[in-house]
């Protein structure tokens, strides 16, 4: 693969770890690592970084770009995701504005049930091209890494659908997608009757099949009122982690379940969402090294209150961010408008969102040894901005300030 040497770098955004393994929120949060007038020497990885003045005379090169002072920094790695799905929920959404709530809807047969009966009814190119359509415009807006979860089919063989659709939609765009399991994002009409009968079938037939076909990475679950209990989503979870999966958690979404104590408990990689997380829940989470990913796109859309960031932060929790793009609750992939919400609605700084939504997102999916800061060896990843300080990026809000995108040392965009 060609040589690239990126020179006349105003502001070179690192975001490096300053630890190996889990980064430490104390050390690194706010620390963005930032190299002045730098410059930057990759292949698919990085090979050199650093301030332009220190570059080796003998450094040898397919390509020069002058970035003309502009800010770099590594692309968002957007850790949940619910992009592959059939349909519309537009409806549903003039109706919360109308002031009707996300569960009474739910409890008429819409929301995620919704969303069920589309996929039950798409072929697996409609499912998977709704995917690539969404990682390709959120690659536009600095996306690089994309999770992407099932769980609007809620049967084996729909599941099975959405998880080969996913791996399609890796297949066919330039960012690096990760799949997840989330069969129990909620309980089937035809189970609502005996749920723990839907609990025995993910733990037998769902999660085994998954393994076998190797179509997915992580297991998650939406533990909440309404959804699934503190009983049964542990059951589902050990028998993942019994199978080899990694977890994740949906939790305290809607209400303090204490799904966030069982997250840091079972040492869940991370808990999601955490509007009505406890100070218990905090340290259950903080102590074992469950990552909490914040989706402040979501409570925006669903008027809930946002998640208490301020308080994880200076509690010592390591925080991410997210888009939750999903078709109901928050129908977007532009991680631009999840940092403007997360800094100017939950209290965060620029450099902390910044930090969330690369290398603690990166984490999140366990992969932070490979991207979500720009440092030799790991992949080259990274959005060129059309600004020349990095605060604009949110200062300016509303608008796409990403120019060039670069995923493992080849320009996307």
């Amino acid at each position: 693969m060609k040589k690239t040497l990126i020179r006349n770098i105003g502001s070179l955004l690192t975001c490096s770890s300053k630890i190996s393994g889990t980064p430490n929120i104390l050390d690194s949060m706010g620390d963005l690592s930032i190299i002045n007038n730098a410059a930057m020497l990759f292949d698919e990885a990085i090979l050199w970084i650093g301030k332009e003045s220190a570059l080796p005379d003998d450094s040898v090169y397919d390509e020069l770009i002058d970035a003309q002072g502009r800010v770099i920094m590594p692309g968002f790695v957007d850790s949940h995701t619910h992009c592959v799905f059939a349909g519309n929920r537009a409806d549903e959404f003039a109706r919360r504005l109308r002031g009707v709530s996300y569960q009474t809807i739910a409890s008429e047969g819409g929301g995620i049930l919704n969303t069920v009966r589309a996929v039950r009814a798409a072929s697996i190119d409609q499912l998977a091209n709704q995917g690539i359509d969404l990682a390709m415009n959120a690659m536009k807006y600095g996306t690089t890494t994309i999770e992407m979860k099932s769980g609007y089919g809620l049967t084996l063989e729909s599941e099975l659908t959405l998880l080969k659709a996913i791996n399609i939609v890796n297949k066919e765009v330039p960012l690096r997608v990760i799949p997840t399991f989330l069969g129990a994002h909620d309980i089937p009409p035809e189970y609502r009757h005996n749920p723990d009968l839907y609990v025995d079938i993910i733990c037998e037939d769902m999660l085994p099949a998954v393994k076998e076909e190797q179509l997915a990475v992580f297991c998650d679950i939406f533990t909440d009122t309404g959804y699934f209990t503190i009983q049964q989503s542990e059951k589902i979870l050990n028998t993942a982690r019994e199978l080899g999966f990694k977890i994740k958690v949906h939790a305290d979404e809607l209400s303090p379940f204490g799904a966030a104590e069982m997250a840091g408990s079972l040492k869940a990689i991370s808990a999601d969402h955490l509007l009505y997380i406890s100070k218990n829940g905090i340290e259950s989470m903080k102590r074992n090294g469950c990552i909490g990913t914040l989706l402040p796109g979501t409570a925006y859309t669903l008027h809930l209150p946002y998640a208490p960031a301020r308080l994880m932060i200076d509690s010592g929790m390591t925080i991410a961010l997210a888009s939750d793009c999903n078709p109901g609750s928050c129908f977007t992939e532009n991680m631009q408008i999840i940092l403007s919400l997360a800094t100017t609605n939950m209290g965060m700084s620029i450099e902390e969102a910044i930090m969330a939504s690369t290398l603690h997102g990166a984490f999140a999916l366990n992969i932070g040894d490979e991207c979500g800061s720009l440092e030799i060896g790991k992949s080259a990843d990274f959005h060129m901005l059309n600004t020349n300080t990095y605060p604009e990026l949110l200062y300016h809000f509303g608008v796409n300030h990403t120019q060039n995108v670069w995923i493992k040392g080849t320009k996307v965009v």
